[in-house]
C-alpha cells in the first residue's frame, strides 16, 4: 500500500509541475508587451487600408459681396452678389499612394518580426531563470547532505571529546562549519525564492515545482543568422528606406487640387467656376528628404552588417562556453567522482564509529564538494544554453 501511495504522490507532483514549454506558452499568451505589439500590428493593418484612400474633399459654402450699409440684405443689387457651394478634391497624378501602401506593408512586417524577436528574448529569459532555479534546488539538496554528514561528524566528535580523544577546538570548528552551512542554505533559499518571483512575473503563473531535464549533453548551435527575426527586420527596414526614397521622389510631382463651385445669383444668371491648383516644388524640400532616405538606408546597411558580425561572434562564444562546460562536467562527474567513490568504498563505511569514521565522513563531503563543482559547470552549461535560445531564431 505504501508503495502505491509513493507512486501516486509522484504522479501528482509531476502533473502539478511546471514544464519549460508550458511556462513559455503561458508567457507568450499573457505578456502585456507582446499584446501591445500585436495591437500595433492591428493599427498597421488599418494604415495599409488608409494608404490608398484619397484625402477627403473640402465642401465650401458661402456668400460674397455683402454690403456694409443699410442694403446688406439686398441680394439683387449687383451681378457679383451670389450664394455658392463648392467641392475641392486633391487628386494624385503619380503612384505615390501605391508606394505609401508598400511602405505601410513593410512597416507591418517590421512590427511582426519585432514581435517574434521579443518572443525569443522572453523564451531565453524564462529558460535561464528556470534552469537557475532547478540547479540551485539541486545544489541545496547536496548541501543539505553535506550538512547531515557534518552532523554525524559532530556527534562522533562529541563522543570522542567525552573520551578525551579529541580537543575542544576541533569540536568547535565542526560546530562553526555546521552554522556556516545554515547561512549558505538560507542564502540559497533566498536566491531560489527571488528567482521564482522573477519567473512568475514574466511567466504569469505560480511556480511550485519545475519539471526540467538537467542532463548535460553535447550541444551544437545552428547558424541561422539570416533567418533570425531581428536580422529579417533589418532587411525589411532597408526595404522601407528604399520605398521612402521612391515616395519622396514621387512627391516632387504635386497633387492637383481640383475645385468646382456653383454660384447662385438673385435676378442674374447662375454660373459654375472650375479651377485647378498645383503646388510648386521650388524649395528643394523633396530632394532633401530623398537624401535623408538614402543616408538612412546606408546607415541601416552598416547596422545590419554589425548585427551579423555580433551574432556570429556571440554564437561562437556561446558554442565555446557550451563545449568547455560539457567537458569540465564530464571530467568532474565521471572521472573525479569515480575516483573518489572508489576511495569511499575502500574505507568501508559503517555505523560503529571506528577510528576511520572521521575520515569516512570527510571523504563523503569531498565527494559532495566534487558534485557541487560539477553542478557549477552544469549551471554554466544551462545558462549558456538558455542564452542560445535567443540566437536560434526559432520560437518553437
Amino acid at each position: 500500500m505504501k508503495k502505491y501511495l509513493i507512486v501516486i504522490s509522484f504522479l501528482i507532483l509531476n502533473l502539478s509541475a511546471n514544464s519549460l514549454e508550458s511556462l513559455v506558452t503561458n508567457a507568450l499568451n499573457k505578456n502585456n508587451e507582446l499584446k501591445s505589439i500585436e495591437k500595433s500590428i492591428l493599427i498597421a493593418n488599418e494604415n495599409i487600408t488608409l494608404a490608398t484612400k484619397l484625402s477627403n474633399p473640402i465642401l465650401s459654402l458661402g456668400i460674397n459681396d455683402i454690403h456694409t450699409n443699410e442694403n446688406y440684405d439686398k441680394r439683387d443689387l449687383e451681378a457679383m452678389q451670389a450664394q455658392f457651394i463648392g467641392i475641392t478634391q486633391a487628386i494624385p497624378i503619380t503612384n505615390k499612394l501605391e508606394i505609401n501602401k508598400s511602405i505601410q506593408i513593410t512597416n507591418k512586417n517590421i512590427l511582426a518580426l519585432s514581435l517574434e524577436d521579443k518572443k525569443l528574448l522572453l523564451k531565453a529569459k524564462i529558460y535561464e531563470l528556470a534552469y537557475n532555479i532547478a540547479i540551485l534546488e539541486e545544489k541545496k539538496r547536496l548541501i543539505l547532505e553535506q550538512k547531515r554528514n557534518i552532523g554525524k561528524l559532530e556527534k562522533l566528535q562529541n563522543y570522542l571529546y567525552q573520551t578525551s580523544k579529541t580537543d575542544v577546538k576541533t569540536l568547535f570548528d565542526t560546530k562553526l562549519i555546521n552554522k556556516n552551512f545554515d547561512i549558505t542554505l538560507n542564502n540559497l533559499q533566498t536566491n531560489i525564492t527571488t528567482l521564482k518571483l522573477n519567473l512568475e512575473e514574466i511567466a504569469y503563473t505560480k511556480i511550485d515545482n519545475l519539471n526540467i531535464n538537467l542532463d548535460v549533453f553535447k550541444a551544437s548551435l545552428e547558424n541561422n543568422i539570416e533567418k533570425h527575426p531581428k536580422v529579417q527586420a533589418f532587411n525589411e527596414q532597408l526595404k522601407a528606406f528604399k520605398q521612402q526614397e521612391a515616395y519622396e521622389k514621387a512627391l516632387k510631382t504635386s497633387d492637383i487640387n481640383f475645385n468646382i463651385t456653383y454660384f447662385n445669383r438673385t435676378e442674374f444668371q447662375d454660373y459654375v467656376n472650375v479651377s485647378v491648383a498645383i503646388p510648386l516644388s521650388i524649395y528643394n524640400r523633396e530632394n532633401i528628404n530623398v537624401k535623408k532616405a538614402q543616408y538612412s538606408y546606408l546607415k541601416a546597411k552598416n547596422d545590419l552588417e554589425s548585427l551579423r558580425r555580433n551574432f556570429t561572434t556571440t554564437q561562437q562564444i556561446l558554442q565555446n562556453e557550451l563545449n568547455t562546460s560539457y567537458e569540465n562536467y564530464q571530467l568532474l562527474s565521471k572521472e573525479m567522482l569515480a575516483l573518489q567513490n572508489s576511495i569511499d568504498k575502500s574505507l568501508k563505511i559503517d555505523n560503529k564509529f571506528k577510528n576511520n569514521s572521521t575520515q569516512i565522513i570527510q571523504n563523503l563531503n569531498k565527494t559532495l564538494k566534487l558534485q557541487i563543482d560539477a553542478l557549477d559547470e552544469k549551471s554554466k552549461f544551462f545558462t549558456t544554453l538558455a542564452k542560445s535560445k535567443y540566437y536560434e531564431g526559432n520560437i518553437q
